[in-house]
């Protein structure tokens, strides 16, 4: 079956139909009159399409600075094991595609140990013109077993928590990003791009590669121009990333416009997607008797 045939079927509705999806649309508004959808006169509708397509490009950064926790006594990975390697030579698999995420981790023999703790020199305690700070709770009398000191009447040092050491070593944050680009392409140009990229359409195509190549025989030659521009945007876009995989579709969004007439007046409204969504911007009744407006 050709794109023009799956088209075909998937973009004519009624009459019916066209007043059902707008009958659908004002219960959905409660604020809206009734009257219009039920008495309007449908005069013409007139059916095309728009199509959407999307381009994402799933991308990693890799960053890496100092950091500390308190020595506990932990296994230490210190330069003695061996070279420290490269942020990207580290093998750390992103735990979904397509989907923005974050973690961090120690870089393999980087760690040392502290020895004393800067902060507390060693006492494990904070300090203040070299004397223990006292707990601001129980005044250093350890009375009372609040969250302060925990009884000890002494303010434990927060870089070791009153380890007296601390573990310096290099972290890695690897971060994943999915960027995603649409472009909208249609003869119904009064609806908004954004209904059309959130309405439900039919797919015409779809490829998952590590770097996708852009659409060149469709027969809306716009597409092809939008795929080939968006394709050379990506790849250049973000130079301190890289692009570990893409994903491109394309969709046939159905668009009719429909022609209606309500006590002498004329209009129209749209009605889009395979569920037979609704733009209305110019519906006559947009406030019921029952309203008060402040």
């Amino acid at each position: 079956m050709t794109f023009a045939n799956i088209i075909s079927r998937s973009n004519v509705i009624t009459e019916e139909q066209a007043r059902e999806a707008m009958l659908q649309f004002v219960s959905e508004h409660c604020c809206y009159g009734k009257l219009p959808a039920q008495e309007m006169i449908i005069k013409d509708i007139n059916p095309s399409n728009s199509y959407h397509y999307s381009l994402e490009s799933f991308c990693e950064s890799r960053a890496t600075e100092w950091n500390f926790e308190p020595y506990r006594g932990q296994p230490i990975d210190s330069p003695v094991n061996g070279v420290a390697p490269q942020p990207w030579d580290i093998n750390v698999q992103p735990p979904e595609m397509f989907a923005d995420r974050k973690t961090t981790l120690e870089v393999p023999h980087t760690a040392n140990i502290k020895n004393p703790c800067g902060r507390c020199n060693g006492s494990g305690y904070v300090q203040e013109m070299d004397e223990t700070v006292e707990c601001s709770i129980c005044f250093g009398t350890g009375d009372k077993r609040c969250d302060v000191c925990n009884g000890g009447g002494r303010v434990k040092c927060p870089t070791c928590r009153g380890n007296a050491q601390i573990k310096t070593f290099i972290e890695l944050t690897v971060s994943w990003e999915n960027h995603k680009s649409d472009e909208v392409v249609g003869q119904a140009i009064q609806l908004p791009d954004e209904l059309v990229v959130d309405s439900e359409g039919t797919e015409l195509f779809s490829q998952e590669l590590p770097r996708v190549f852009p659409i060149t025989n469709f027969f809306e030659q716009q597409i092809n121009i939008s795929s080939k521009k968006l394709v050379e945007e990506h790849a250049r876009k973000w130079p301190s990333k890289r692009i570990l995989l893409q994903r491109q579709k394309l969709r046939a969004v159905p668009v009719s416009e429909v022609f209606y007439e309500w006590k002498e007046t004329s209009s129209r409204y749209w009605v889009f997607g395979l569920d037979h969504q609704v733009y209305a911007p110019d519906y006559p009744q947009k406030c019921c008797c029952g309203c008060s407006i402040l």
